[in-house]
């Protein structure tokens, strides 16, 4: 829409904006119904399993709390890439949840410095001559 063409709408008073009549807003496609399952899982956690978790099948179940302490333990200790898969298999269905919770976390490994933690046990070898 050009200057003028908003100037003269003005004098006359008409609303004109760059939207026809027939634009509609585009609807956000991240914008679900359902509540991300991991939100859900720490307010269930919250009130000790007492809230229901709304699943992609529409189907709402309250967990034990011993299964959402799990999953989310499982799931903060996971890397970014391996979250979101475990998240979009445990927000399909219940079945779906409970295959998610046997995810095996692999342990950290050992660092490889060797010595104490102020590395007072350092030792170079110019400094015994």
């Amino acid at each position: 829409m050009k200057i003028q063409e908003i100037l003269e709408a003005k004098k006359l008073n008409k609303n004109l904006d760059d939207l026809d009549d027939n634009d509609e807003p585009a609807v956000d496609a991240d914008q679900d119904k359902i509540p991300h399952i991991v939100m859900q899982l720490r307010k269930a956690s919250d009130v000790e399993g007492d809230y229901p978790v709304t699943f992609k099948d529409g189907k709402k179940y309250k967990l034990k709390l011993k299964d959402i302490e799990h999953f989310l333990h499982v799931y903060d200790r996971l890397k970014p890439i391996d979250r979101e898969a475990m998240q979009n298999i445990a927000s399909k269905d219940i079945d779906g949840f409970h295959n998610a919770l046997k995810t095996q976390v692999k342990p950290k490994p050992q660092s490889a410095i060797k010595g104490s933690r102020y590395m007072s046990n350092f030792a170079g070898d110019l400094d015994e001559k």
